[in-house]
């Protein structure tokens, strides 16, 4: 590997500063990864859904697509990898240099490996190196270690990611949906409206399940792969090859010019050389006789002769070998904590607490369960019984105590001319509601709202009548929110027929 040519810089990294890299490196390449995520898999993507609703289960796309995720991992990990060491490739070099690599880890992860907990650690050792399966199988026991809760964690928080993502998009657009267009409850929901339309609900899931996953998978290839090289980097001491490397480099050209200057030395004649000031090398000392100008005394022989009596003692001189089993990974001795005076009651103590905690767990599972119950008629009615009455909040506010008027028009009409608009509006209001749930024989309640008598309209059978009160909430709810009135002519059409005026046609 040609380490002198790789963009990272290298350096032993806790695997949560390693997860930082691989995101730095996905966001530097991501126009050359996310175009080749997309040339590839949006075909494939399509072609499962055609699939599934040829095939009468509109479901099988969202499966494959999901269950494929192993075969779309390739495109992001050959573009990164690429990408540390030289340019980044473009997206046809990408589907071109897959077949470089070998299937056969891809087959297995696409089959026994699939729920591989691990699988973004594994793909480049996978890939990357090409090694047998019996010398690949002892790498990963050794590169899996220490990390393999890391890599796990990725991986699950990968899928939240995406799942948030997906829920997301439904929770966004149906917000932007008007309430009265809203369904009155999930069950409502499923049961009426995915049903009646399973087929384009299903392929809706899934292309948003796509864009999820799109978003998240590439960031997770990524992680995978800087958690790979940090790995490697602290086993095989990548960041000191590199320093010895470059050290090696930048020696080698100083002693380009070292030699140089040696053969310019050494071709100069001897009077140049004692010119410059050149001195012969003095001779090698040979003894300490020679060294020191004088014999060594009596006292140096004395601490020559004690020093070998000490080196002739077994306890000092010689050497052997001690052997004894050890735990590789021995934790520290805690120094800080006392030790128990009485661990019979300590072990006494430990059980109370645990047994109070399982009955915490056995009262709180039993609140919940007589919650559900208590609460089951609320939440999910029977079938068999009645529709409950909607509520009608803001009646409460617009009803007088005084019945209507018999002309409702009329006194509509002055109240309008008089400049008491509002006032106006909120008795045509109070009496289209009121004429409404005659019309249709519903009680009135005390709390009803715009949203509910829009979503009422829908059961009158009179399509002109059903207009005429959507018309009139819709009048009300501009003027007492927005303060919107209308003009002379507007009340005027609304004045003429139903409700306003008993037993006119709309």
């Amino acid at each position: 590997m040609e380490l002198e040519r790789i963009s990272v810089v290298l350096r032993p990294r806790a695997p949560r500063e390693a997860l930082d890299l691989g995101a730095a490196m996905l966001r530097a390449n991501a126009a050359a990864v996310w175009s080749a995520w997309f040339a590839f898999t949006v075909p494939v993507f399509v072609l499962c859904n055609a699939l599934g609703v040829l095939l009468g289960l509109p479901w099988l796309g969202l499966v494959l697509v999901w269950w494929l995720k192993p075969l779309f991992d390739r495109l992001p990990l050959y573009v990164l990898s690429r990408a540390v060491f030289d340019r980044a490739p473009t997206w046809r070099e990408t589907l071109r240099g897959q077949r470089q690599w070998s299937w056969r880890s891809t087959l297995a992860g696409l089959s026994w490996l699939r729920i591989d907990s691990s699988r973004a650690l594994r793909l480049p050792l996978d890939l990357l190196e090409g090694a047998p399966r019996k010398q690949r199988s002892a790498r990963w026991k050794v590169l899996r270690r220490r990390i393999v809760a890391d890599t796990s964690l990725l991986t699950y928080g990968c899928l939240q990611f995406e799942l948030v993502l997906f829920l997301s998009v439904w929770l966004l657009a149906l917000l932007l949906i008007p309430h009265e267009w809203r369904p009155e409850s999930l069950s409502d929901f499923f049961g009426r409206d995915v049903h009646d339309a399973s087929t384009l609900w299903i392929l809706l899931g899934a292309t948003v399940a796509y864009l999820a996953m799109s978003a998240i998978e590439p960031l997770y290839v990524a992680c995978g792969f800087a958690l790979y090289l940090n790995r490697r980097t602290q086993l095989e001491a990548w960041d000191i090859d590199l320093a010895f490397r470059r050290l090696r480099a930048r020696l080698q050209g100083l002693g380009k010019v070292l030699g140089v200057l040696l053969l310019c030395a050494g071709a100069l004649p001897p009077s140049a050389r004692a010119a410059a000031g050149e001195t012969p090398p003095k001779p090698v000392v040979s003894s300490l006789d020679k060294l020191f100008g004088q014999p060594p005394d009596s006292a140096d022989r004395r601490f020559a002769e004690a020093a070998a009596e000490v080196y002739r003692d077994p306890r000092f001189g010689g050497e052997r070998k001690v052997r004894r089993w050890m735990f590789k990974h021995t934790p520290k001795p805690d120094t800080s904590t006392q030790p128990i005076s009485f661990p019979a009651l300590a072990r006494v103590l430990v059980a109370v607490f645990k047994g109070l905690l399982w009955l915490l767990l056995i009262g709180a599972v039993g609140a919940l369960a007589w919650f559900a119950w208590r609460w089951r008629g609320r939440l999910a009615p029977a079938a068999d019984e009645p529709a409950p009455a909607l509520p009608h909040g803001l009646q409460a506010r617009t009803e007088a105590p005084a019945p209507l008027p018999a002309d409702l028009a009329g006194v509509t009409r002055a109240l309008w001319q008089a400049r008491r608009r509002r006032e106006a509006l909120a008795l045509l209001y109070r009496g289209c509601v009121e004429r409404t749930a005659q019309l249709l024989q519903l009680p009135l309640s005390a709390d009803a709202t715009e949203a509910d008598w829009l979503r009422q309209a829908a059961a009158i059978d009179d399509p002109a009548r059903a207009q005429r009160v959507i018309a009139i909430v819709r009048t009300w709810q501009f003027a007492a929110y927005a303060d919107r009135y209308p003009d002379d002519a507007a009340i005027e059409q609304l004045l003429s027929g139903w409700p306003a005026q008993t037993g006119a046609p709309a």
